[in-house]
């Protein structure tokens, strides 16, 4: 009889359940951190997107006139990709309402209200700087 139990494959509901307790564990461990890790990465592109434009920004600036963001991407100073901007984290706008000015080492972003480009040369109105500019919904002007 001894030999008949030994010789039986397979997995008792002990060991079974053991496997997925184990597996619960580490999946409720696991989740958690990776969405952590994605929305990490995600801010610290949108940074690093953030910083681009500003040294490309200082390159293409030869005074302080203002320009606008499609023009340093036209102008292949910069690609943008899929990059989303805006002035608060549920809105959208286009990169020609983002305008730019450098002044020294100081890169200031505008909305377009802020700007009139009906005459020459481009003045800013009030001279305000848009508090918060965002890329992929995230805070990059801090």
């Amino acid at each position: 009889m001894l030999k008949l139990l030994k010789s039986k494959k397979g997995v008792t509901l002990v060991e079974l359940l053991a496997v997925v307790v184990i597996l619960g564990i580490i999946a409720a461990i696991a989740v958690p951190t990776i969405g952590g890790l994605i929305s990490r990465q995600e801010e610290r592109a949108a940074e690093a997107t953030f910083d681009t434009i500003v040294e490309a920004a200082k390159l293409y600036a030869e005074d302080t006139e203002p320009f606008t963001l499609a023009t340093l991407v036209s102008e292949d100073f910069v690609d943008l990709k899929d990059n989303e901007f805006g002035w608060d984290a549920d809105t959208t706008v286009a990169t020609n309402l983002v305008w730019i000015v450098v002044s020294g080492n100081t890169v200031s972003f505008y909305q377009d209200a802020d700007v009139n480009d009906g005459g020459s040369p481009i003045v800013l109105n009030g001279g305000a700087t848009a508090d918060d500019l965002f890329i992929n919904s995230y805070n990059v002007s801090d």
